[in-house]
Parts: structure tokens; C-alpha cells; sequence
């Protein structure tokens, strides 16, 4: 039996069944953008994450409607399996009960093995500025939530836009205080504790997020670019050890993102990375864009959108599906 060639075919078996289940973690060629909308609802600043043992994404946005009486944000939640059919919303918080007009801005973290989302109040009520809050889940459904962030450091101070990230030991925050991008950090997310350790370089951004990859911190966030907002992504010039590298960050990549018949207005606004490189090779971008900018208090209609790239260089969006 010639051995060589049997191992040969065994060798491309275990590779054709390996990219088909790599290729199928997100069937592209079935998607089009905007891969998600709802009717009368403005949605924007989304985060994203996979359930691994439910097979399930679950992502969470900011959605600005008309609600008892004037425009409000919400957080919503909602679920999906291929990112072509979605659940209801699974959560839809304004911060009624806490006296606030609305809740925007969340970001999407797993700790450990808490998933906790961030976010702010919104609609800077007279004598209540927007706070930082969070929440905490195990399961992606079941939430505990309105918990304040870093209260003794923005207490009647206007505070919005929080992610964190965690280093094994310490909690970073990066938030905006008024318009200044500013990283605090503590030992818990619950702590009164938490001590300001100042503004990072680089020119004004917001809705940022921390990642982890290779071997380094990264941190996207909206800038101004050649549109009205782009995506912006650093990476820190230390190793996170010492305070001043969260401060400290370089190589600045714009991602530029293809226009499509759904954002000629803005091309990709407060957008989220995930890395899922390990499952079949690409880094995913969900990202918001509109056509116009006058609806929903100069918001506008804005729609959930996916690109992906497999070297954060060049970007696609799925193909036009009818």
C-alpha cells in the first residue's frame, strides 16, 4: 500500500472539514448591510459578543425613539444566530426608575467568567450630568444593572462613554469627562477607590473599547478622520504595567470602510472590533451609518452594519444579497 498517498488524502480530508467549519462560524455570502434596523428606532454605538456554548451573538446598542412624550436612548439588547434574523429585545433600559431621561453607549466586556457591560446616562439633565454605570451577567440575559462607575471621580461632573478593560489585577477605565478622553483605573469595578491617571495622547476621540492581541493592548475608538467620525485603532507603546502606559499609545490605523447605499451620510460611526481571527480568520466590525443627520435630535437613521478584515488593513462588507 503506497502510505505516503493514503496520508496525503487523509491530510486534505481534515483540512477541506476544517475550513468548512471555520468558513460557516458566519455565513458571509448569505449577509447584507445594514445587517441590522428597526423600524422608527435610530441605532448606534454597538457592542457585540459570542456565546460560545448557546452558539449565539448577542449585541448591544444605543437606540434613540420617540418615547413618553420626547426623543430617549435606550440600551437594548438583542440576540441572533447568523446576524439575519434577531430576537426581540432582550433588554431595553432608560434609567426610568432612577430618574433619568435615557441610557446610552454600552461596551461589552467578559471578566473572568462575568460578562459586564458599560454605559452612561443620557440627555444631560438640569442638575444630574450623565453618569458612568454598568452591569454584570453570567449568562447574557439575566442582568444586574444601573450599578455606578467611578461615581467618586465624576459625581456632578458630565461623564460618558465608558470600556474597561481588566490585567489580571486592575481595572482600567477610559471614559470622557465633558469632551476630554481620560483613563482611571481600581482594583474592583464597585470600588470607591478609583484614582484618575490622565488624559491619553493622541487627538479628541470617543466610544472606545480595549482589546487584547497580540501580545498587546489596542484601543479603538471614533475619531475624526476623513468623514465625520472614523473608526481609529492604537497600540499601547508599553505593556500595561505602569499607569503611564495607558496613556502612551502609537501607530494609529484609520479603518476605511466601503460606502454603501445606507451610510452616504456617515460611513461608520462608533463601531466595535471582535477578534475572531481563531475561528476563521477574520476580525469583525460592527459599526453604525446613516443617511441623513437631522432625524432623532441630529442623530439621524442610523443602521448596524458588519465589515471584516484579516489584517485590520483592508476591509469588506458583504455582498449585495437580494
Amino acid at each position: 500500500m503506497n502510505y505516503q498517498w493514503l496520508w496525503c488524502c487523509l491530510f486534505l480530508v481534515f483540512t477541506s472539514c476544517g475550513n468548512d467549519e471555520r468558513s460557516e462560524f458566519i455565513d458571509w455570502q448569505s449577509l447584507q448591510n445594514p445587517v441590522y434596523s428597526h423600524a422608527g428606532w435610530s441605532t448606534k454605538d454597538a457592542c457585540m459578543i459570542y456565546h460560545e456554548p448557546n452558539k449565539t451573538f448577542y449585541l448591544f446598542f444605543s437606540a434613540f425613539y420617540f418615547d413618553e412624550g420626547r426623543e430617549r436612548c435606550h440600551v437594548v439588547g438583542v440576540k441572533t444566530k447568523d446576524f439575519k434574523t434577531f430576537s426581540e429585545p432582550i433588554l431595553n433600559w432608560r434609567g426610568k426608575e432612577g430618574g433619568w431621561i435615557g441610557m446610552a453607549s454600552p461596551d461589552i466586556q467578559k471578566i473572568k467568567d462575568t460578562y459586564i457591560l458599560t454605559y452612561n446616562s443620557w440627555g444631560d439633565k438640569e442638575g444630574q450630568p450623565n453618569q458612568l454605570f454598568y452591569a454584570t451577567s453570567k449568562d447574557l440575559e439575566t442582568w444586574k444593572h444601573d450599578l455606578p462607575l467611578a461615581s467618586n471621580l465624576t459625581k456632578g461632573i458630565r461623564a460618558i462613554d465608558a470600556a474597561i478593560a481588566y490585567d489580571g489585577k486592575t481595572y482600567i477605565l477610559v471614559y470622557k469627562e465633558r469632551q476630554t478622553p481620560v483613563i482611571a483605573w481600581a482594583d474592583s469595578l464597585d470600588s470607591d477607590r478609583w484614582q484618575k491617571v490622565g488624559v491619553p495622547n493622541g487627538d479628541w476621540f470617543e466610544n472606545s473599547e480595549f482589546l487584547y492581541f497580540d501580545d498587546k493592548w489596542h484601543l479603538l475608538a471614533t475619531a475624526r478622520g476623513y468623514e465625520h467620525h472614523v473608526p481609529r485603532l492604537a497600540t499601547m507603546v508599553g505593556n500595561g504595567d505602569d499607569p503611564n502606559d495607558w496613556l502612551t499609545w502609537n501607530d494609529f490605523k484609520e479603518f476605511r470602510i466601503p460606502t454603501e447605499s445606507f451610510n452616504t451620510n456617515e460611513t461608520a460611526n462608533a463601531a466595535f472590533l471582535a477578534d475572531w481571527r481563531t475561528r476563521d480568520g477574520y476580525f469583525y466590525l460592527l459599526y453604525a451609518g446613516r443617511t441623513e443627520d437631522e432625524s432623532h435630535l441630529g442623530r439621524g437613521n442610523n443602521k448596524l452594519a458588519l465589515a471584516r478584515s484579516s489584517d485590520l488593513n483592508n476591509w469588506s462588507v458583504p455582498p449585495q444579497v437580494n
